[in-house]
């Protein structure tokens, strides 16, 4: 009961070393729940089942994700406790001195280690389980779910899991605590705070060769990855990846032996002040710390990049629902043999595209209600609104000829011996028929005269390539017909249904220009005459099940609305909720790191300060002297992520085009604010401690 007492009170007096350790705890605890419990808060959301199929797999993948999670926090939690250790040492010496043996002093921590945990624990779950509930407004918002039913969710297979992790972090900080305690000696436990480090100066010329080195190597990389990335293999990436890495490895090692030799130069700055300590003190931090300064960087960048394509994600996916699935149904039908491009002279390999040439002999001349209305299905009757359209293609417009070889190169950075495979025919719309599909998608009409084209496509690289087309005035030729453009630029949107901008091109033609020809491909799409969510499940399962007939597969494609919603954003939700997990738990350990390792400082230079006051400084300015050292060592790892993610996040927005995430203005924005609220409040929490720490 006296060692309960005792810890009780050690935990009073030094309730503000334990700031970042509680602050930390609370934050890890609070975002391992929330992510755990995504599937129990989605349960009580009226979602279809495609889309309650991708929020399991979702929930699985976070569950492996939380391992390497629970990992990282037990790496963390075991670094706090060093500090408190360190702060505790003279405290433990004294005990010592005193008589109480280390099996004492080792139960003493471990009471204090178990009532900081358990604290942590219930502040993190209940916060944890307030902004949970947040969680279900995201992912009904995400997958557009009805949340008419929905009320409070407690998620106790995310609270077992919860404790039992943090259970066995706490389990392993008490092993390596009483271990520590075990091994220590009385002399270290008085003596620690008093041994100097031994700094050694690096050589200026050394320092300016390794930090030209670092620059070329870093400028290198970053040309690399933003210039080639159309070219790029994953190990290429990787290369550049490991370059950048130990290239701001040694940018940092040699900054720190210049930083003291630039600023002592610069005498107007450098004796102001307290100027001279902060350099110093400053020089000798980035010297001692290279490695950990440069792991925190690294893990700034990561989370800078990551939070902000999870967030681009989110928000494409929203708007994407909104703007390309305007129907509840499309489908399409393979009509003739000219809309399969393949290679003859391989033909005799190729059993897919032989099993679907065969297949469309069968179905041949049939249309789509055609085949439905053998299958027993009157499609019509379960539609309040829909158009049967068709494309052509035509064997003097290709997707070659058409964009020419030099665009196909530089634009797409396909290489020359990859071109044939751009040999594939454009599909052509007639304008009557495209005016069907913009009236029931609610877009604008167009009108052609009989020389003239337009192009639909959404799909933003080859968008780019094709306006050059429109804009140079390129004329097609089509079944004789010479053509030249309408507009100068194409027509947002696509003929099937999506929820991303995917659609690469398809060429509106005066009807007369394709009068006779067979058609390639023929399209229906309709509006349910039933909106209720169950009457629409209900339907889309009878009309997809005939797609999947043996005689069928491959000739005819269903998109039902909930389907390719599912499908796209399931990939992007998966992508957004792991992507904010991971990067939210980086920025979290590189700031505690930081502050931890500052605080760890502070108690080391608590003697420098006593001197600086024995001279005559005011408490004032020793203030404003620790707050300058603090911000740069802070901002330093900072500033070179921020380089980093600058380009990072141009291969980021190059990979996020393929998923129609076209504006990240935004999700940096919210990135920017996340990063400032999370590293701005432990940089603040760090400097008030600090300085309790160095008024002692």
């Amino acid at each position: 009961m006296t060692l309960f007492k005792l810890s009780v009170s050690n935990m009073k007096k030094s309730i503000k070393d334990y700031a970042i350790y509680f602050f930390t705890l609370v934050l890890g605890v609070a975002i391992f729940y929330v992510f755990n419990a995504i599937e129990t808060q989605t349960a009580m959301l009226q979602i279809s089942a495609d889309t309650r199929q991708v929020v399991q797999l979702m929930s699985k993948m976070i569950a492996g994700v939380s391992v390497f999670i629970a990992f990282v926090l037990g790496f963390l939690i075991i670094y706090a406790s060093r500090f408190l250790m360190k702060r505790h040492n003279k405290e433990f010496g004294l005990y010592l001195i005193l008589g109480m043996g280390k099996r004492k002093v080792s139960t003493m921590l471990f009471i204090e280690t178990l009532i900081i945990g358990l604290v942590s624990l219930v502040v993190g779950l209940l916060a944890g389980i307030g902004i949970s509930q947040l969680t279900s407004v995201l992912v009904a918002n995400m997958f557009d779910a009805d949340m008419s039913s929905y009320s409070f969710v407690f998620s106790g297979s995310a609270f077992a899991k919860t404790c039992l992790y943090f259970a066995i972090i706490y389990v392993v900080v008490i092993i390596f605590n009483t271990f520590i305690i075990s091994k220590c000696k009385l002399i270290d436990l008085f003596q620690n705070g008093r041994k100097s480090e031994n700094v050694k100066i690096k050589n200026p010329w050394v320092s300016v060769i390794v930090f030209l080195i670092s620059a070329v190597s870093l400028g290198y990389a970053y040309h690399a990855v933003i210039t080639d990335i159309n070219d790029m293999y994953m190990n290429d990436l990787y290369k550049w990846i490991v370059v950048g890495c130990v290239a701001t490895v040694l940018f940092f090692w040699s900054v720190s032996g210049m930083l003291f030799r630039i600023v002592s130069s610069m005498k107007n700055v450098y004796y102001k002040g307290l100027n001279t300590f902060v350099v110093r003190q400053m020089s000798s931090r980035v010297n001692t710390n290279v490695l950990s300064i440069s792991v925190i960087c690294l893990m700034l960048f990561v989370t800078i990049c990551v939070l902000s394509s999870a967030l681009a994600v989110k928000n494409s996916l929203n708007e994407g629902i909104a703007k390309y699935a305007r129907a509840d149904v499309s489908i399409s039908k393979t009509q003739s043999s000219d809309s399969i491009y393949y290679d003859e002279d391989e033909m005799g390999n190729d059993s897919e595209t032989n099993d679907l040439l065969k297949k469309l002999e069968v179905t041949d001349g049939k249309s789509i209600e055609d085949v439905y209305s053998e299958n027993n299905v009157d499609l019509g009757s379960y539609f309040s609104d829909y158009v049967d359209v068709h494309t052509y293609t035509c064997p003097t417009l290709t997707i070659r000829n058409y964009l020419g070889d030099e665009a196909l190169i530089d634009s797409l950075g396909i290489d020359v011996n990859a071109l044939s495979r751009f040999e594939g025919t454009e599909e052509i719309i007639s304008q009557s028929d495209y005016n069907k599909v913009a009236k029931i998608y609610d877009k604008a009409e167009i009108q052609l005269a009989d020389d003239e084209y337009a192009i639909l496509a959404n799909y933003r690289i080859f968008v780019k390539i094709r306006d050059e087309r429109l804009q140079e005035g390129k004329e097609i030729e089509v079944y004789g017909n010479k053509l030249k453009p309408v507009i100068s630029y194409c027509i947002d949107g696509d003929i099937e249904l999506a929820t991303q901008p995917l659609n690469t091109g398809v060429f509106i033609v005066p009807d007369s220009a394709i009068e006779g020809a067979q058609f390639a491909k023929e399209y229906f799409i309709g509006k349910y005459a039933d909106q209720d969510r169950d009457v629409i499940q209900d339907s889309d399962t009878i009309i997809r099940n005939v797609s999947k007939k043996d005689e069928l597969g491959g000739l005819i494609t269903v998109n039902t609305k909930d389907n390719v919603k599912a499908a796209s954003v399931g990939v992007g939700a998966i992508a957004s909720f792991i992507g904010m997990y991971i990067g939210l738990i980086f920025l979290i350990s590189g700031a505690a790191i930081l502050a931890l390792k500052e605080l760890s400082e502070s108690t080391d230079n608590i003697e420098r300060y006593k001197m600086l006051r024995k001279l005559g400084v005011d408490q004032h300015m020793i203030n404003k002297a620790l707050f300058s050292q603090m911000g740069l060592f802070f901002v330093f790892p900072l500033a070179l992520a921020i380089v980093h993610s600058v380009f990072g996040m141009m291969v980021s927005t190059k990979i996020l085009d393929t998923m129609g995430a076209y504006d990240i203005a935004g999700a940096i924005g919210i990135t920017a604010a996340i990063v400032v609220i999370i590293y701005g409040g432990y940089f603040l929490i760090t400097y008030l401690c600090s300085r309790k720490i160095i008024s002692e």
